[in-house]
């Protein structure tokens, strides 16, 4: 009964003083449900376990080259189709292996084709990862033999939006890039290994040519045996390394300890990748925010409590014990942080939408992130821990000793008041040292993103429109047939109206994965020792390429139409491949190897070297390009290029072009589904969502921080005037002056904010240093200590210090002496 008693006081006082119990829960539950929003992020990426059964089993499985230069090291590289035998065949550690590429894939059979993102998976690949198919089954391993593929597996998403859900989808014929297949499953919702956006899985039908270890091309994960781990498992890869090093058989690509090892890592980590440190230092952000939140409270508690001697007085006289007042200020504290742990929930489902929204497309776990019971729980403990820590401030710090004259009408008197000031002040200054903490960081991540927008990526990417195309093998089986079609595409698309130029290429810069194929030199050898011969991107091109991307020509001729497939097969390649293969040489008129490994295809002469275009990443180097025209590549593979990327630079908005390049098309092949269609510029906006992202929620937070630390010397400030109007009025029946006594308040504030901002800045400083790699992955051209963003920070956080404490100052001013010594 008493525990009910003490929850209807606490209410009647927050009733009581509803602007200070607003400003309570207010304060909370911002710093509640920001927490609570991040930690739903961070728990659903980074801690959860897989959404596959015994999912702390799988591994990812890799290839590495390392040269003793140590130059051209290729650091978690696609396992080759020998290898991937060999483990299936060798490897006691797996329970099994399975193995995938990522395509995409053009579906027909319902109302119209659709593109969606597809995977060639060994038949392994789903007992691997343990799921089973809603509908149906996966396909068999008869089923996965070299050949056209005869049976698919589709996604939950694509059953429902291209089919309609049809109860008899299992057994429908279906197109998969013109060949006929059968549908034989659908997975469950939710699935879309190995990522976002997966539709369609199709039988790899790996061949497997033992003298083809250079074709580095599959992703591989495995299960390993129950009660191996990861250490016993990575020491068999070895052994099978070494053992591969000494067999006969071709030398070139094959496994051995020291240049090419394979690696083994836990699949979780991979699947998250770097994401999981931008998230861990998110929520590090949003956690200073909650204490910041916390100390705010606590201040505030804490001058209320003191203007509650009297109360206090009263009940120790009639009996109360200390733990009793305990017990009632700490019954206060939980209801007021109740209150504002349910706003806390509140901000955070509607924050949570908006979070996920900001984070990249391409981030792992996307659909597995929801406000669950784990964020509530979570929500709960910070609430609770929250509640303890500024209830016990409070009456840890008022003790009334002087009953008698805390009883006197009027009287406020307590003892302790020099300890309570100590307190109040520490937490002032712990406020705006992690305030200045929040916001140094948050300014590094924001010149580190203009430094990022600022990159020359090599290329002019204004009014230029993109959209991916996919041409049928079945039905474009060779190079002549493709590139026919590719031909009549140019002319096409060149004679719509707002069209300036246009062109084809194999893929968008600034984040195209790395090719690193084999190249040669005529009349030259390869050092072993040094960085492997290779190219990391190669470029087919249309016409016109140059000018519709903005690429400048440093020195030599641009490719022309007349490259075509009757004449001397010619390149362009970039600064980086000139840098890296001819240093201090005049490459022009020099010949390359594109394809060594086939001694019937014809050498190249480099007739142009272009500027560097960024293409691994606006935050990575250049890497080595060469450009061949691509009605020449029959003369290099007589496959083709069927995927191509159709760029058109346009006189207006590029996007308003699109329906009319659809159209044009359509009209040539309406089986062709046309993919992400978007211009230049939003390619570049995706490039930079992961920085964006992280920029825009530590400013919010920073700002949160800044505005609560800003609250805290304001309260403080405020309740110091007031407790010193007996001293400002007697000072002002003296004769100081309203400047001087307004300078009084302000010089105390300032000196509380100076040390603040001092210990910030020597925090932010550790800080750095201690997450100095972490930092530099995230942060692009970033010094560990940036002199103009720490004196920035420190100046606004005093400049907001002091517009904080100017209010109570000028209200110092207003004390009238004779009503100040009256009051006494």
């Amino acid at each position: 009964m008493s525990l009910v008693a003490d929850v209807r006081f606490a209410l009647r006082m927050m009733v009581k003083n509803l602007g200070v119990t607003a400003v309570l829960i207010l304060t909370l539950g911002l710093g509640i449900g920001a927490s609570t929003t991040i930690f739903s992020v961070v728990d659903s990426v980074v801690i959860k376990a897989l959404p596959y059964p015994d999912s702390d089993r799988l591994v990812r499985l890799y290839s590495e080259f390392l040269p003793e230069s140590g130059e051209g090291a290729l650091h978690k590289f696609w396992i080759s189709p020998p290898e991937y035998k060999v483990l299936t065949q060798e490897c006691t550690s797996c329970a099994s292996i399975g193995a995938y590429g990522l395509r995409s894939a053009s579906i027909g059979g319902g109302d119209r084709p659709v593109r969606v993102p597809s995977v060639y998976a060994t038949a392994s690949l789903l007992p691997t990862i343990g799921v089973a198919p809603e509908l149906g089954r996966w396909y068999s391993a008869d089923e996965d033999k070299p050949g056209d593929p005869t049976a698919i597996v589709i996604g939950h998403d694509l059953w429902k939006d291209t089919f309609g859900g049809e109860a008899d989808i299992i057994g429908k014929k279906v197109t998969w890039n013109a060949i006929p297949v059968t549908i034989v499953g659908v997975m469950p919702a939710g699935f879309d290994f190995p990522g976002p956006g997966t539709q369609v899985w199709v039988p790899a039908r790996i061949k497997y040519d033992q003298d083809d270890w250079g074709s580095h091309n599959w992703n591989v994960i495995a299960r390993l045996e129950d009660g191996v781990s990861i250490a016993q498992a990575r020491s068999e890869l070895d052994t099978i390394v070494e053992h591969l090093s000494k067999e006969g058989g071709p030398k070139i690509h094959r496994p051995d300890p020291k240049h090419h090892p394979l690696e083994m890592f836990w699949l979780k980590d991979e699947v998250v990748g770097s994401l999981s440190v931008t998230l861990w230092l998110l929520q590090a952000a949003v956690l200073f925010v909650l204490l910041i939140a916390v100390a705010n409270l606590s201040n505030l508690l804490l001058a209320r409590a003191e203007a509650r001697g009297r109360e206090i007085a009263v009940r120790q006289a009639i009996g109360a014990t200390r733990r009793r007042l305990v017990r009632q200020f700490l019954t206060e504290s939980v209801v007021l942080g109740l209150a504002g742990g349910a706003l806390g929930i509140l901000i955070a489902v509607w924050a949570l939408d908006a979070t996920v929204a900001l984070l990249p497309s391409s981030a792992p776990r996307l659909h597995e992130i929801h406000l669950d019971t784990r964020a509530l729980g979570f929500a709960l403990a910070c609430t609770l821990a929250a509640s303890f820590v500024f209830g016990l401030a409070p009456i840890l710090h008022t003790r009334v000793d002087d009953l008698h004259g805390a009883l006197k009408d009027g009287s406020l008197r307590t003892s302790g008041t020099r300890s309570q000031r100590r307190l109040r002040r520490a937490l002032v200054v712990s406020e705006v040292s992690l305030a200045v903490v929040l916001v140094i960081g948050c300014g590094m991540m924001i010149r580190s993103f203009m430094r990022l927008q600022q990159v020359d990526l090599g290329m002019k990417p204004d009014h230029v429109l993109t959209m991916q195309l996919q041409l049928h093998h079945k039905t474009y089986s060779n190079a002549q047939q493709s590139n026919a079609f590719w031909r009549r595409l140019e002319d096409k698309i060149r004679a719509l109206p707002g069209v300036e130029s246009m062109t084809l290429l194999d893929g968008t810069p600034p984040e195209r994965p790395i090719i690193a194929n084999d190249i040669a030199f005529p009349g030259k050898v390869e050092d072993k020792k040094g960085a492997p011969w290779n190219v990391d991107y190669w470029q087919p091109v249309g016409d016109d390429a140059l000018p519709t991307l903005g690429i400048k020509l440093v020195s030599g001729r641009a490719l022309a139409p007349s490259d075509d497939e009757s004449a001397p097969p010619v390149v362009m390649i970039n600064r980086a491949f000139a840098r890296k293969f001819f240093p201090g040489e005049d490459p022009l008129g020099k010949e390359i190897w594109l394809t060594p490994w086939n001694d019937k295809s014809p050498h190249q002469r480099i007739v142009g070297v272009v500027d560097d275009v960024k293409n691994g990443g606006l935050d990575k180097p250049a890497g080595t390009e060469v450009y061949f025209n691509l009605w020449q590549v029959g003369q290099v593979d007589t496959d083709g290029f069927n995927q191509m990327t159709v760029a058109v630079r346009t006189s207006g908005d590029p996007m308003a072009l699109a329906p009319a390049v659809q159209r044009a098309i359509a009209e040539l092949d309406p089986t062709l589904p046309v993919s992400k269609v978007q211009s230049m510029d939003g390619v570049l906006w995706e490039a930079v969502a992961r920085p964006r992202f992280l920029m825009f929620l530590l400013g919010a937070f920073a700002v949160l921080a800044l505005v609560l630390a800003a609250v805290g010397i304001y309260g403080v400030m405020s309740y110091t005037v007031a407790q010193r109007t007996h001293e400002i009025g007697i000072r002002m029946a003296l004769g100081a002056t309203p400047k001087s006594v307004r300078w009084m308040v302000l010089r105390q504030a300032g000196g509380l904010t100076v040390v603040g901002v001092v210990i910030g800045l020597v925090a932010a400083t550790i800080v750095s240093y201690a997450l100095g790699a972490e930092l530099s992955s995230m942060m692009f051209e970033s010094e560990r200590v940036e002199p103009i963003t720490f004196a920035l920070v420190g100046l606004v956080v005093i400049a907001a210090s002091l517009v904080a404490s100017y209010v109570p100052a000028r209200r110092a001013t207003r004390v009238q002496p004779t009503v100040a010594l009256r009051s006494e």
